[in-house]
């Protein structure tokens, strides 16, 4: 059996008399990257705000590994690993490219704004900053407020500062949501960068399925809040339930 290094069991979440996600029960593993895809108001993005705290679960659990994080916050989620990136990028506008970084790098060293810190710590902190920069090919654009940058360019800024955290699990909610054609290739370019360490766990909410099938190990399917179908790529998409889905012609709730 490989490792599991976060679940999800008979999570759940209810408003009012609508269940928005119904009991999904699933495992994912380092080295794998998981697509959650679905129709609109399937519950993707509700599923995966359980697993990042910005939702509390009404029934079920979530475990990063052994430990237990279903009623922990999402900072409290982060320390442990779980690291997040939204549709809508996640930045300190009036701070340059640099500076961003900077901030998570220093967080994840638990360095803070200490006014006392030695040369050489600093010249470390710096170091680790650039090897971000580059990764995301920013180096040029360093200086510029991030505000100032173009949609793309912030989405990769957004990529960067997770990857700064070096968190276990990576959570990416259609990462190249609003993007160019000739600009996401860039966004999941450092996607793959991440994907080729095995030690790291992938999941991503993605609709357009030119994305899902360059970075997909494994699909899961939603629909209604519930677990349609999980598996290999091929097989998943190939399964005439889920076409049926992605078609129309299976039971459709207005979410």
């Amino acid at each position: 059996m490989p490792q599991t290094s976060l679940s999800t069991t008979d999570l759940t979440i209810r408003f009012g008399g609508h269940v928005a996600v119904n009991r999904v029960s699933c495992d994912f593993h380092p080295g794998e990257t998981t697509v959650i895809v679905g129709p609109n108001g399937a519950g993707k993005t509700t599923y995966f705000n359980l697993i990042s705290g910005q939702l509390t679960a009404s029934e079920g659990s979530v475990r990063k590994g052994d430990t237990d994080i279903t009623r922990m916050s999402p900072s409290t989620r982060a320390k442990h690993g779980l690291g997040r990136a939204f549709q809508l990028t996640n930045l300190f506008p009036q701070l340059s490219v640099m500076e961003n970084i900077r901030l998570a790098v220093q967080a994840r060293a638990g360095a803070g704004w200490g006014l006392f810190r030695s040369a050489a710590s600093l010249t470390g902190l710096n170091e680790t900053t650039q090897r971000y920069l580059e990764a995301a090919r920013l180096g040029d654009k360093a200086a510029m407020p991030a505000a100032a940058l173009p949609h793309g360019d912030q989405r990769k800024l957004e990529v960067a500062l997770l990857m700064a955290m070096e968190p276990d699990i990576y959570m990416f909610d259609e990462p190249t949501a609003g993007m160019s054609l000739d600009q996401a290739p860039a966004v999941l370019d450092l996607i793959a960068q991440i994907k080729s360490d095995p030690k790291k766990t992938v999941l991503l909410v993605e609709h357009k399925m030119d994305v899902v099938r360059a970075l997909a190990d494994r699909i899961i399917v939603l629909h209604n809040g519930e677990l349609l179908a999980d598996g290999a790529p091929d097989e998943v998409m190939s399964s005439q339930i889920v076409r049926d889905v992605y078609l129309g012609t299976a039971t459709e709730e207005t979410a």
